[in-house]
């Protein structure tokens, strides 16, 4: 008996054996070229996309193959700066590695399903795919995957009013860069952080971060010539400019000068108040395609025509020079023509009628007379006509912005009522505060009815005006942002680790974790308990806490736990919070919700 136990047990050892080298024998073998294009990718990504572009293209029957060709093909792409029109080549290879194994190939797959998303404006969804990319790189040893997958992340923050969050970031992607070794990197995670720096208004650090790169630069002779471009504008907001000009004429010693450091140098020599030198480097940046550049050239040309040497060039630095430039040369010329043209008439006409009575040269200077009136009333048509054009584009891109504010509204009233309803569907609070909720949901629902009907005002005194407005590309910009800072700061919530931890199984809070609450609310909503001292001094530290609650979403019954007292007390603490705010804020709607109010401020 035991030895057919034991020949049962050894073949199917065997077999499990078999079975395993037969599934490892249909693993695919990546092809040469693939293996030579990743090698490079690194250090030559334009070899990398000549390899790939050459070689005979996988199809798609070769799942592994098609996959790595279709990431490579983005990884080149991206290092080389194209323009990506949409995200269909690395999709390919992003969803073939997502249920698999292969931690490195998934985080680097969803790095560059990020980059590409950030490049084509979806700016949440590139941040979702960064995080995932974070989890999944966190699982390798790929030093030089983490500063990549950090720098990205890092990039998506700076400028979204998540400054902290930046500056952590950038610092893991500096620790990644250092392990790697790779000095190239370090120069670059040292960049953004004197950009976050800088943009937090911690200048000294900033600083100190530029020169720890420029230092590491030189050592090695790399050639990243924008970091004294950089500092400079850092030593220019300090009003230390002597030390931004020395910096930016040694950012241009080298031959890849382009508009933007003439534009620096120009701007300098204004505040230095060398106005000939100004001249000469702003009329040098003016040779470029670049619109934010060009925009502020003329911005401070013709700050420089109210200086007396040039203050007969203002005219045409105003708004409308390079629209209206040759059409005025081509006026003023043929003013000058007819003028001369009119002189020699007179002038004919005085020889041929010297004899002429004195009533027919008052009816000849009558008749000028009435043809320069008629001139006059012309001019002054066509610019009257100008001016309502210019009033009208104007009022109908003040209507569009209202509308579109008003629709922001309407889809953050309408995330409220989905949190309302679903509170109210699971029954988290208990029967005193479902009143209270209602009254949530009520008010929210009149503010969307109201703000329709307001959209529909708004939508026909547009269709009065029967020509279209040119679009105003600040306020579109604006709008963009606010609408990509209420989606950042709303998935933050949905998402951070600690709020979650709280929702889930909501404790007393001690006294650093009520300061940590308030930290963590002015960091998502910019200064929100600040800003509410500022605007009601008299507010006393629990009652900001109690704020700080609301604003991030905690219900009534979460309230209660959290700061160990009942929910009858909680309901009461909020009607007379509301009475103080109103009363100070001298606030004439008292139907408006004490929650909706918190949540909008």
């Amino acid at each position: 008996m035991k030895i057919h136990t034991l020949l049962y047990i050894l073949i199917s050892l065997i077999m499990a054996y078999l079975f395993q080298g037969c599934k490892h024998a249909t693993k695919e073998t990546p092809l040469p070229e693939l293996t030579q294009a990743e090698a490079v990718m690194f250090e030559r990504p334009d070899s990398a996309l000549h390899i790939l572009e050459t070689m005979q293209k996988p199809d798609a029957s070769h799942g592994e193959q098609h996959a790595l060709w279709c990431l490579l093909v983005t990884q080149a792409q991206y290092k080389q700066s194209f323009t990506f029109h949409s995200d269909s080549l690395i999709r390919i290879a992003y969803e073939y590695y997502r249920p698999t194994d292969n931690a490195r190939r998934k985080a680097l797959s969803a790095l560059y399903m990020g980059n590409v998303n950030y490049e084509l404006k979806h700016i949440t969804e590139a941040m979702n795919y960064f995080l995932e990319a974070k989890a999944d790189m966190e699982k390798t040893n790929d030093y030089k995957l983490g500063y990549l997958v950090m720098s990205s992340l890092g990039n998506l923050y700076v400028y979204r009013d998540l400054t902290d969050y930046a500056l952590e970031t950038f610092q893991e992607a500096y620790d990644y860069a250092v392990k790697d070794s790779c000095k190239r990197y370090e120069i670059s995670s040292l960049k953004y952080l004197g950009r976050a720096y800088a943009v937090k208004g911690n200048y000294e650090r900033a600083i100190h971060s530029y020169n720890q790169a420029i230092q590491i630069r030189d050592s090695i002779h790399e050639t990243f010539h924008s970091l004294e471009g950089e500092l400079a504008d850092v030593y220019l907001t300090l009003g230390e400019y002597e030390k931004a000009l020395a910096l930016e004429k040694q950012g241009i010693k080298n031959d890849t000068t382009s508009a933007q450091d003439y534009y620096g140098i120009g701007k300098i020599f204004l505040y230095l108040e060398k106005y000939d030198s100004a001249y000469h480097y702003l009329n040098k940046a003016l040779y470029t395609s670049n619109v934010y550049t060009l925009a502020g050239v003329y911005d401070a040309l013709l700050f420089l025509s109210h200086q007396p040497a040039y203050r007969k060039y203002m005219a045409d630095f105003c708004d409308s020079l390079l629209f209206y430039q040759d059409s005025v040369y081509a006026l003023n010329k043929s003013e000058t023509i007819i003028a001369y043209k009119e002189k020699y008439n007179h002038q004919k006409l005085i020889n041929k009628n010297q004899r002429l009575t004195y009533q027919t040269t008052r009816l000849f200077l009558l008749s000028i007379i009435a043809m320069l009136c008629l001139t006059g009333v012309i001019i002054y048509f066509y610019l009257y006509r100008k001016t309502m054009i210019r009033r009208k584009n104007a009022e109908l891109n003040r209507l569009i912005s209202q509308v579109n504010d008003n629709k922001r509204l309407i889809a953050q009233n309408n995330t409220y009522i989905a949190e309302l309803e679903r509170r109210m569907a699971e029954n988290q609070e208990a029967a005193e505060q479902k009143e209270e909720l209602q009254e949530n949901l009520a008010s929210l629902q009149e503010e969307n009815q109201t703000l329709h009907q307001t959209n529909e005002r708004l939508q026909n005194e547009i269709a009065i005006h029967k020509s279209t407005p040119k679009t105003d590309s600040n306020t579109e910009e604006l709008n963009q942002l606010k609408s990509h800072r209420d989606q950042l700061s709303t998935l933050v919530l949905e998402t951070h680790p600690y709020l979650t931890a709280l929702h889930q199984k909501p404790v007393c809070l001690n006294d650093a974790e009520r300061s940590h609450i308030c930290q963590f609310t002015d960091t998502i909503y910019a200064n929100f308990s600040k800003r509410l001292l500022t605007a009601i001094p008299s507010l006393s530290e629990y009652e900001v806490l109690f704020c700080c609650l609301i604003k991030l979403h905690f219900s009534v019954s979460e309230i209660a736990t959290l700061l160990a007292i009942s929910p009858a007390s909680v309901s009461t603490s909020k009607s007379r919070l509301k009475k103080k705010i109103y009363t100070h804020l001298k606030l004439s709607s008292e139907k408006k919700s004490f929650d909706n109010w918190i949540w909008k401020f």
